[in-house]
């Protein structure tokens, strides 16, 4: 046995879970914090011990999991382990894939290294793919997972989620796509989780515009008027009343011209149509950044514009009113006007913290992260850190996982974070977790909300800006998400509609 059982608490449902596991590809749904790594190791054990000659593939979506699940792995089973990732070269992975016996990885590495045929499934006896609703479409999970169940002699696949979708087809192709033959659910209030699930105080703090972002709110929507008059101009969306046209109404005529052109159409009115749509799409980002985010990010992007070289920039800045309103803006940002919902954070902040506690603050937009760590950095106590993904100007996957582990050991106590710090982080003794906007995504609501309180108790806020984006999403988010409880309660009373026959005929 390599497991080190007096280190794991003895739970029924983990149990359970794990004596279904060991019969045939399962799919497990469970709420964060309530061990699905624990569950994953246990099924390690027990395939090393059937299986001594073989290995294990543990995916995880970022670097900084699949890490994490590396070092909580280290404390919980005496097996030679393996991280592999982009950082180090494709020889020297597959060095790691002929030494370690449990290798740790990020989907994207694994397929380049599929591909390349520098790593060969013969020998893998298990196969635990964590944030399984990822398992959909072109993503690197599928591919894996076919391939994977292609090639090993005794092939064994655990998928984990805490929130898998909230739409029947999706879960049904995440099983498909996983070949699922067993499906183990348990929510917040069943009875042998109960014990184990931390309260979380979930507080709305709403807030209004003051009347000086009003005026330029006013003005911006008059600019995006004018520009949807444009467009029905050039005939097109002429039917539709401007007062239904809206975002995603823009964005879908969008990608209807853009196959258009890809189809080899090309006409004055296509193309005007397309730089009409793309400016619409800016205007809308503008709006957003402005009523839901800060007056200091909404100027960034103007400024962006402006600076701009498409034909679309160079018209939005050539625009009378866009001059005006960028103008005001300025005089507004000089005059110490800016979202309330900074002020609210400094509140948040003075009731309810501490320098013994640590907060994550979520927030959708890197320039956004930027104002928050700058907003609060001069607060008594308070020692930000900002914690953004790869990208352009973006941290390292070595920078993020330095990070982590520097807010854990408490050089830091507060994370100011955008989506990268969502999904399946287990960062001990976070205390706060305030979500700078609300966002239409009931998965990653579940998930920024699993972000603490994991355990002990905890405290959530969040903000939300009358009249704006933030209240629809908010209502958004909670009927997605009682449709997910409802989608989920139904497999779990009826777990056959889901399941696979454990062979390929899902691929062929």
């Amino acid at each position: 046995m390599t497991l080190f059982k007096e280190k794991i608490e003895n739970r029924e449902y983990q149990n359970k879970i794990f004596e279904t596991a060991k019969t045939g590809n399962t799919l497990v749904v469970l709420p964060t914090g309530l061990g699905k790594t624990i569950i994953s190791a246990m099924l390690v054990d027990y395939r090393l011990e059937k299986y001594p000659s073989s290995k294990i593939l543990f995916l995880a979506p970022t670097k900084p999991l699949a890490n994490q699940h590396y070092r909580t792995f280290s404390s919980l089973l005496s097996v030679k382990q393996g991280m592999a990732s982009g950082s180090v070269s494709s020889s020297s992975r597959g060095k790691i894939y002929e030494d370690a016996q449990v290798i740790f990885a990020t989907p994207q590495t694994i397929e380049n290294d599929m591909e390349k045929k520098v790593i060969d499934f013969s020998d893998f006896s298990l196969l635990i793919v964590d944030e399984a609703h990822h398992a959909i479409g072109n993503y690197s999970y599928v591919k894996i997972a076919k391939r994977y169940s292609e090639q090993s002699f005794h092939p064994l696949i655990l998928g984990l989620t805490a929130s898998p979708a909230s739409d029947r087809e999706k879960i049904k192709m995440i099983c498909s796509n996983l070949q699922i033959a067993n499906v183990e659910i348990r929510s917040d209030d069943d009875a042998d989780v109960v014990p184990y699930i931390q309260k979380k105080d979930i507080e709305e703090v709403k807030v209004d515009l003051p009347n000086e972002m009003i005026e330029l709110s006013n003005n911006l929507k008059l600019l995006i008027s004018e520009s949807i008059s444009e467009l029905q101009d050039t005939g097109l969306l002429k039917n539709t009343q401007k007062s239904r046209i809206n975002r995603v109404t823009i964005l879908l005529l969008q990608k209807s011209l853009q196959r258009q052109m890809l189809s080899g159409k090309r006409n004055y009115y296509l193309i005007r149509g397309i730089i009409l749509t793309s400016k619409l799409l800016k205007l809308y980002h503008a709006y957003n950044l402005l009523s839901t985010q800060s007056l200091t990010a909404f100027l960034n992007f103007l400024e962006k514009v402006q600076k701009g070289k498409a034909k679309t920039d160079k018209e939005l800045s050539s625009n009378s009113r866009f001059i005006e309103i960028t103008k005001r803006t300025s005089e507004l940002i000089e005059q110490g006007i800016e979202h309330p919902k900074l002020k609210q954070l400094e509140l948040i902040f003075s009731k309810h913290f501490n320098e013994d506690k640590k907060a994550i603050i979520f927030a959708q937009y890197r320039d956004t992260v930027e104002v928050i760590y700058n907003s609060i950095s001069h607060l008594p106590g308070v020692r930000p850190i900002e914690f953004i993904g790869q990208g352009k100007g973006g941290l390292s996957q070595k920078e993020q996982v330095n990070i982590i582990r520097d807010f854990e050991s408490g050089v830091y106590n507060v994370l100011v974070s955008t989506s990268v710090s969502e999904e399946g982080m287990s960062i001990k003794g976070v205390d706060i977790a305030i979500f700078y906007e609300t966002i239409p995504s009931a998965i990653r609501n579940i998930q920024r909300r699993g972000r603490v309180g994991r355990f002990s108790a905890g405290s959530i806020f969040i903000l939300i800006t009358r009249g704006t984006n933030d209240e629809g999403y908010y209502w958004l988010s909670k009927k997605r998400e009682k449709t997910m409880k409802k989608i989920i309660k139904n497999i779990k009373d009826n777990p056959d509609t889901i399941k696979q026959d454990g062979t390929l005929h899902p691929f062929i």
